[in-house]
């Protein structure tokens, strides 16, 4: 009995691929930029030269609540359209989740060629990175 017990609560915490107290983010390549991931998850991204280049995160909560993912990342980079008078970060601050899942859009700039970007997830206690080195 104890045995079956443990096989259902396995069961159960692999539903839907995800923990319920799990938290994990991704990026998103929906405009196929030249990417890869080295073994140590580490994205390298070849970016426009001229432009800015708009890549999504994906925050994935395996919760069924409408929850707030922050976004964070470990340097500052800010950049200015020339319509609009304040800096913009890379990556929106903050977004809510819908059956789990949460996005957020990320802005690399040609000025960021050769730099390492880390972005940060946070949710609750929970924290995940990303790390892209921009080519």
């Amino acid at each position: 009995m104890k045995h079956i017990l443990t096989i259902i609560i396995l069961f159960y915490s692999q539903l839907d691929g995800q923990d319920k107290n799990s938290f994990n983010i991704e990026l998103v390549n929906e405009r196929n930029y030249p990417m890869a991931i080295d073994d140590n998850g580490i994205y390298s991204i070849i970016i426009d030269d001229k432009q800015q280049s708009i890549f999504s995160l994906k925050g994935i909560t395996g919760s069924d609540k409408r929850d707030n993912i922050t976004w964070i990342t470990k340097d500052e980079f800010y950049w200015s359209d020339s319509i609009k008078k304040e800096l913009s970060t890379i990556v929106d601050s903050s977004t809510f989740t819908s059956d789990g899942v949460g996005y957020s859009t990320l802005e690399l700039l040609p000025k960021m060629k050769g730099m390492m970007v880390v972005i940060y997830g946070l949710y609750y206690d929970k924290v995940d990175s990303v790390r892209i080195f921009v080519k």
